[in-house]
Order: C-alpha cells, then sequence, then structure tokens
C-alpha cells in the first residue's frame, strides 16, 4: 500500500442505514444501482466475514472481486478490492464503508486505500461517484 487514500462521503436519503449496508451485501439489491446499465454485469456475494465477491461485465471486459473482511451490521463493512480488466485482477487493495444515520436518512463514508499502481485515484474517484450516485437515488421518490 502506498498509504494514500481515498475518501468520499454520500448522503443517501430516505434509507436508513440497515437498508444501505443491505444495498451492499445483496445481490438483487446491488443489481439495482451498482452497473444496471451494463446488461450482462453478474453479481455474486456471500456477505459473512471471509466471504467472497464479484461484480463483472465479460461484455465489457472489467469487474471487481475481493472478500468481505468485516461486517458489523448496519454500521461498517470492510472488504478487499481487486480490479479486474479483460479477467486479470490488479493489485489488491482495501475499501472501508461506515454507514451513519443523518436527516432523514444515511451517510456513507467510504476509505478506499490505494496501492501505489492506483496513482492519485482518479479513475477509482470518478467510478465511486458514479456508483454511489446511483445509489442515493435507489430510495429517492417517483
Amino acid at each position: 500500500m502506498s498509504g494514500q487514500t481515498l475518501e468520499l462521503t454520500q448522503s443517501i436519503p430516505g434509507a436508513t442505514s440497515q437498508q444501505v449496508f443491505d444495498a451492499f451485501t445483496q445481490a438483487d439489491l446491488l443489481a439495482q444501482w451498482w452497473w444496471p446499465h451494463i446488461p450482462d454485469t453478474t453479481y455474486a456475494l456471500d456477505a459473512r466475514a471471509g466471504g467472497v465477491y464479484e461484480i463483472r461485465s465479460q461484455m465489457a471486459g472489467i469487474g471487481v472481486r475481493g472478500q468481505f473482511v468485516t461486517l458489523q451490521p448496519p454500521s461498517h463493512i470492510r472488504l478487499t478490492w481487486n480490479w479486474m480488466n479483460d479477467g486479470v485482477s490488479e493489485v489488491e487493495e482495501a475499501v472501508d464503508l461506515h454507514f451513519e444515520p443523518a436527516n432523514n436518512g444515511t451517510t456513507l463514508a467510504l476509505t478506499h486505500y490505494l496501492s501505489p499502481q492506483a496513482g492519485d485515484g482518479a479513475n477509482l474517484r470518478q467510478g465511486w461517484n458514479d456508483v454511489l450516485g446511483r445509489l442515493a437515488k435507489l430510495w429517492a421518490s417517483p
């Protein structure tokens, strides 16, 4: 690890901390917001300490896989992160997700521990902002 981190905060209006926690640990919920615009994306989760997860689009040639390290519902998830390009894993990193009740919703605080290969994390920032933006809309009123 390089010692650098990427830190993001996302407001999730209308959702409890437990609902947001579940959105990261239940495949059917994850599929609603992670990459719903990529039709062949698969979501495999074993949401327990030591359990693995994989989100992958063969068509786009991208994915992420790793292991759940810590699950403390409804407030914290720590996982390993292995980005995949064309099915080949890059360097393992770690991600912490903290869920705090906030005004009529939840605040998600994300810390992604960057490897030296991640540089300044600009691509990761863009990706996280993209998926977390969709997550924030999951409980929006029609």
